[in-house]
């Protein structure tokens, strides 16, 4: 079996490349051997899509631009309401419209002869040639001639036939296809003159046409809300500011290399075709880190804000809630990034976050307002910002617990650290452990050789685990009460209903440090608290029947929680060797990665990978072979691919498509919800959730231009996949 999809994979034999670092899951049955027989996938290069916008600002006349064309020696002139350019080394330039006599006629060419079938010349809207033949986009039709005689056309395949009206735009493609496009869909002819139709059942964006291009890289379609690509089988929708300027699309180019480029009221945006390895993107989004996303002297890793829309030059890192989360999976990502190239520079980011992670756990105590021991902040702000409490005063705790009866009241939600250095937001939660946890495990199995390295680990993960077990299995806040999310005591998670909805996923996350703490420091009363939980509290069960909860893959609000789950099943899966609760978190990740399955998420991809890979599970009904299936593999690898590189926050929207299928009504937060017509979630460059805990069925996303997101996400995933042995370059 080959694995193919957008890239371009080659059959590598197993033996002798495919090395799994530190956690081989050797093949054990016939039903994972064909998979594996596949793997590593060697992923070569391929064309990354990038905007690059052309505005008054690159010497355009107006941004204002009615059409686009090129002359015969391949130069390119715009038509803008204030006049003409033409494109010159990297930049537009004003010239007298002599400069591009001819190539912006003000009316479609007319043919006396078609009078008969088309009663004015208006109603014309394009019209191409190809080897004699003339084909006619009109209002009133699709017609075929030789500029003598004419005929309508009505095409058909084998499923319909269609007599288009409305028609917008006819074009040849390079193999000599001819292509129209009209609000019943798109059809092509092929030299056999055979008809292929389609529309949105079989994957068409949009139909609100405006024109039509042919490329060496497929057919572009511009529509009145966005631009369409076809290649191969394949529909791309490019809609939004990360790919257009406007998305009334009002003229389309194509230049020789493939390189689109879109006329809009805006100005011109290129949509460039840039060969580049996954390799490379991995180095572009740690450059961007390093020169955007960088807060604090410990050197978190956040979201930057801009003080002008999609200007990074502007950009300044902020503080969120999820510092610690979000520093435990850059630190996981640098850790396997060491391990993959060898590079000392990824050990010293992975031993810089490491200490930015300790530090959440050390700021803590002392000062006015201390904390027990093992408390972890949030994250930490220097004094010499404004003060946050201004903002997380009481009236935001009142007006909280107006939507959340258990949220918990406590002032100063920032308190002032024992040096009078730092703010530390306190109310800390799950996520934070999580976070905190895989990071540290990773670290730990990745980049500690020395034994003081490793003990410094120790040291951290002995005093958060022992705040837990000395607090009743609960963060204990300043005030000396549980914080608002992290309960994870049998009171709480079994006996008391206002917890059902966590139950699993927190009987799994205590689970999952208690076998960390004990992976990393070899301490028995970690194994022994964690068995008294698995085994006597039912915790090992608890989480086999969390997907109960969910109503399906469009389930509103719980991507945060799947990406916890799966975080966790990580560790466990592959720390634990006791058969039976390793059958439970087996049970556990087959059924959570079937929800996961529409959403070709990389990063939960390649966990059900690394912990499934060659298993078996048995229990009353039989033996079940938890190999992923090659889609597991592809789609991710896929993701990784599509995965933009503009993660700016534009506002973007699938809700208008022809290919959507409604489910639900919205996911809880107003927002609505869909799918594909092919049952998975719209691609990730078509959407504006590139975080692998957002939610990816949302179809409407806000946004301002206003806020830069660092590409950590892509990072984990990427490394994650390169470290187990899935992916080779």
């Amino acid at each position: 079996m080959m694995l193919k999809f957008r890239g371009h994979f080659h059959r590598l034999s197993l033996c002798g490349v495919f090395a799994v670092v530190l956690s081989t899951i050797f093949i054990t049955t016939a039903g994972g051997a064909d998979v594996a027989g596949e793997l590593p996938i060697m992923v070569s290069r391929f064309d990354q899509q990038v905007q690059v916008p052309y505005t008054t600002a690159n010497g355009l006349p107006s941004n204002d631009v009615l059409q686009i064309a090129r002359d015969d020696n391949g130069t390119l002139f715009a038509k803008t309401s204030k006049g003409i350019a033409r494109f010159e080394d990297s930049s537009w330039v004003a010239v007298d419209d002599s400069a591009a006599a001819g190539l912006f006629p003000v009316e479609s060419p007319w043919y006396a002869t078609l009078a008969e079938h088309v009663s004015r010349r208006g109603m014309v809207r394009a019209v191409a040639e190809h080897e004699g033949e003339i084909a006619v986009a009109a209002e009133n039709g699709l017609f075929l001639g030789d500029g003598k005689n004419w005929s309508l056309t009505l095409p058909g395949d084998e499923r319909r036939r269609w007599a288009p009206i409305d028609v917008r735009a006819v074009v040849y493609d390079r193999d000599g296809r001819l292509w129209f496009a009209s609000p019943q869909g798109v059809g092509y002819r092929s030299g056999d003159d055979q008809w292929t139709l389609l529309d949105g059942t079989d994957g068409l964006p949009y139909n609100e046409f405006t024109c039509i291009a042919a490329g060496p890289k497929g057919i572009w379609f511009g529509t009145k809300n966005g631009a369409i690509r076809y290649s191969a089988g394949v529909w791309e929708f490019r809609q939004g500011r990360r790919w257009l300027l406007d998305n009334h699309v009002r003229d389309i180019v194509i230049t020789d290399d493939g390189n689109a480029w879109f006329a809009t009221a805006g100005g011109i945006s290129c949509i460039e075709f840039r060969p580049t390895t996954l390799k490379e993107k991995a180095k572009f989004y740690e450059a961007e880190i390093e020169k955007y996303h960088r807060r604090t002297s410990f050197g978190y890793v956040n979201p930057a804000v801009l003080s002008a829309p999609g200007d990074k030059s502007t950009a300044v890192p902020t503080y969120s809630d999820n510092d610690g989360f979000n520093t435990g999976l850059y630190l996981g990502a640098m850790s396997m990034a060491y391990t993959v190239t060898g590079d000392d520079t990824y050990r010293q980011h992975a031993e810089n976050s490491f200490r930015a992670l300790s530090f959440l756990s050390e700021v803590t105590q002392g000062g006015p307002h201390p904390a027990p021991k093992g408390f972890i902040a949030r994250n930490v702000i220097p004094i010499t910002d404004p003060d946050p409490n201004q903002r997380y005063d009481l009236n935001y705790d009142m007006g909280r617990t107006k939507r959340d009866s258990l949220w918990k009241i406590i002032q100063p939600r920032l308190p002032v650290d024992a040096t009078g250095k730092w703010y530390w937001k306190c109310d800390s939660s799950s996520d934070e452990l999580d976070g905190h946890f895989f990071g540290l495990a990773t670290y730990f199995d990745h980049v500690c050789e020395t034994k003081a390295q490793k003990d410094e680990v120790r040291k951290v993960v002995r005093r958060i685990i022992d705040h837990l077990l000395a607090n009743g299995l609960s963060l204990v806040d300043h005030d000396g009460l549980p914080t608002r999310w992290a309960h994870f005591s049998p009171d709480d998670l079994n006996r008391n209903s206002a917890w059902v909805a966590e139950r699993g996923l927190n009987s799994y996350s205590i689970l999952t440090y208690l076998l960390i703490a004990h992976h990393i420091t070899g301490d028995p009363k970690y194994r022994e608290a964690y068995l008294k939980l698995a085994l006597d509290h039912g915790y090992g069960m608890n989480g086999m029947t969390q997907m109960r909860l969910l109503e399906g893959p469009n389930s509103p609000g719980h991507q945060p929680d799947d990406n916890m789950a799966f975080m966790n099943y990580y560790h466990l899966i592959r720390y634990e060797t006791d058969p039976k609760l390793l059958n439970m978190y087996q049970y556990a990740i087959r059924v959570n990665w079937k929800y996961e399955r529409p959403e070709r998420n990389s990063f939960t991809n390649f966990i059900y990978g690394a912990c499934s890979l060659g298993k078996t599970r048995t229990d009353q009904w039989g033996e079940v072979d938890l190999t992923p299936p090659a889609e597991c593999f592809t789609g991710a690898i896929d993701t990784l691919q599509r995965y933009p590189l503009d993660l700016i926050e534009w506002p973007m929207s699938n809700a208008h498509r022809l290919d959507l299928v409604q489910m639900g009504d919205h996911d809880g937060h107003g927002a609505p919800i869909g799918r594909r017509v092919d049952g998975y979630v719209f691609p990730i460059d078509e959407r504006q959730e590139t975080y692998w805990d957002w939610n990816p069925w949302k179809l409407t996303s806000g946004g301002d231009g206003m806020r830069l997101r660092p590409g950590f996400h892509y990072l984990l995933a990427y490394y994650m996949g390169r470290v187990h042995g899935f992916i080779a370059e």
